[in-house]
């Protein structure tokens, strides 16, 4: 701090500081706007053409004073009188909590007084009250009214998107929105930013139950560890040491946690009471949009319309539009918020056109979050029409109930459409076939002018190559490691939450040979998304 300053001067700084800790933003009359939710007005122009140090704004109404003296005053000997007037005179137009504010301040910077209303007396307090405190001082409710605003070490450790989002997020529910829809760029974080506003809402607002929504149990893992590390908190504490975290796996919602993640399978068991499936069943469940919507009969659900009071939808372009609809509108008091990355004209409609931040993925290049990419593609046949297993052919089938592998030859010809390609058949010699045709052209068409590069698998430049499931992605770093001979063991290896814990076991039909027949996206650079 400079040492020009006045002695008034450093107790504004100090007070600013204070304020700014506690949550409050500084404007002053030139740059003072509703948009924020706790504000501490400068100078705030009273009735009489008087001045108060600060007018204190929670959800855009007056409910405190704060007047200020040098910190050479000793703040019980000073009058106290005056910031009481200041209450008796804020101008009408100022929209206000009570008749008159309920909490008024002495500060000096070093020490800081709170005035009893019923009387008059000032007491110290340890810190600045923050605006959930101004509130519960008053005697008002506001459900937004305790947000406060991000602290400048709370905006260091997020990236900007993320500050937008939780700003623009809480900024839309304030004035009456029901739904919100967050469109990250993958890579952006949008699970950790999902924590922070789960956070805040648990802190200061009533919100006391909170259903983060996943699509595959796989996603509720990694979020329950990102809960887990997230410690972007008041003590520094981890997320789930603060509030109880835990993943639904029956059919029964323990209602004493504060964030339960679930599928939307689980939400529905428990909802109903019947039986949830198991883990491997829900995930690799295709959700087959010709199956009959689910419904949900009032008289007999388990768990009342308000038992969330919000839903975070991670993937929210997938599973929400179909046949489990039903159970989303079941919880209609709830606050929806989305989460993807590419957001469908579906998507935007469901949550009413509220798209409060869209930051796609050529911005999170252009901020270093991401890299570009290039596309190779492999066309096949079978990527078109399918494959086709003819009778007497000898194949590997899979039974995930007793979790065995058994060869047989097949009596009759069978037909796999494309969808079921890689889900309820594998052929071991097609992934082959298009890791070897990737291979062949990564130095004779992808970088033959890169001269920078050593022809050199070993120096291979980052790829990623997106599965369809966990048996999926083990077929393929098998084979890869076939493919890719020679190379060390981690030379290629999946990112899924439960990465090296599997054994090797075929998960579904061998078919012993390959059609041609694919499509690959081929994703390149020094940082995985």
């Amino acid at each position: 701090m400079s040492n020009d300053l006045k002695p008034e001067e450093i107790a504004r700084v100090k007070i600013d500081e204070q304020l700014v800790d506690a949550g409050w933003y500084i404007a002053d009359r030139s740059h003072f706007t509703y948009d924020h939710n706790a504000t501490a007005l400068t100078e705030g122009l009273l009735d009489g053409n008087h001045e108060a140090d600060y007018l204190l704004f929670v959800d855009g109404k007056v409910i405190g004073v704060l007047e200020a003296k040098r910190s050479d005053i000793d703040l019980e000997s000073a009058a106290g009188g005056q910031a009481a007037n200041y209450a008796h005179i804020i101008p009408e137009e100022y929209p206000r909590w009570n008749d008159e504010p309920c909490v008024v301040l002495l500060a000096n910077g070093e020490k800081i007084l709170l005035r009893n209303p019923s009387t008059g007396e000032y007491n110290p307090v340890s810190s600045m009250p923050t605006p959930k405190m101004c509130l519960e001082l008053s005697g008002v409710k506001s459900y937004w009214g305790g947000l406060p605003e991000l602290k400048d070490s709370e905006r260091r450790a997020l990236r900007t998107c993320q500050v937008e989002t939780v700003t623009n997020l809480e900024s839309s529910f304030r004035r009456g929105a029901n739904k919100a829809l967050v469109a990250l760029a993958t890579g952006a974080g949008k699970t950790y930013t999902a924590c922070m506003a789960a956070y805040r809402l648990l802190s200061y607002t009533p919100a006391k139950r909170i259903l983060f929504l996943v699509d595959r149990n796989n996603l509720g893992e990694q979020a329950l560890n990102e809960f887990a590390t997230f410690r972007l908190t008041q003590n520094g504490a981890p997320f789930t040491d603060i509030f109880i975290t835990e993943r639904l796996k029956g059919n029964q919602a323990n209602p004493k946690a504060s964030v339960t993640i679930a599928t939307i399978q689980r939400v529905y068991a428990a909802l109903t009471g019947t039986d949830a499936k198991s883990d491997a069943d829900e995930d690799d469940e295709d959700r087959e949009e010709v199956a009959a919507p689910v419904t949900v009969d009032g008289r007999l659900a388990k768990l009342p319309h308000d038992w969330f009071d919000a839903i975070i939808i991670d993937e929210c372009h997938r599973s929400i539009y179909g046949r489990w609809r039903a159970v989303l509108e079941w919880f209609n008091t709830a606050r929806f918020i989305g989460l993807t990355a590419t957001p469908s004209a579906e998507t935007v409609e469901f949550f009413d056109k509220n798209t409060v931040v869209n930051y796609t993925y050529e911005k999170s290049v252009a901020d270093g979050i991401n890299v570009y990419y290039s596309i190779y593609r492999i066309q096949t046949k079978t990527a078109t029409d399918g494959v086709d297993v003819e009778a007497g052919e000898t194949v590997d089938v899979y039974t995930r109930q007793t979790q065995k592998t058994d060869t047989v030859v097949t009596d009759e010809p069978a037909h796999y459409a494309v969808p079921q390609l890689d889900r309820a058949v594998v052929q071991p010699d097609h992934i082959r076939l298009v890791l070897e045709a990737y291979k062949n052209a990564v130095y004779t068409e992808m970088y033959k002018d890169d001269l920078a590069r050593d022809p050199d698998f070993a120096s291979l430049p980052k790829t990623l190559i997106f599965a369809k499931s966990e048996s999926h992605a083990r077929h393929i770093v098998e084979i890869a490691r076939e493919v890719f001979d020679g190379q060390a063991p981690d030379f290629v290896q999946t990112i899924t939450y439960s990465a090296g814990d599997y054994p090797r076991v075929p998960d579904f039909p061998h078919v012993p040979h390959c059609r041609d027949s694919y499509s690959c996206r081929h994703r390149h650079g020094h940082q995985a998304a």
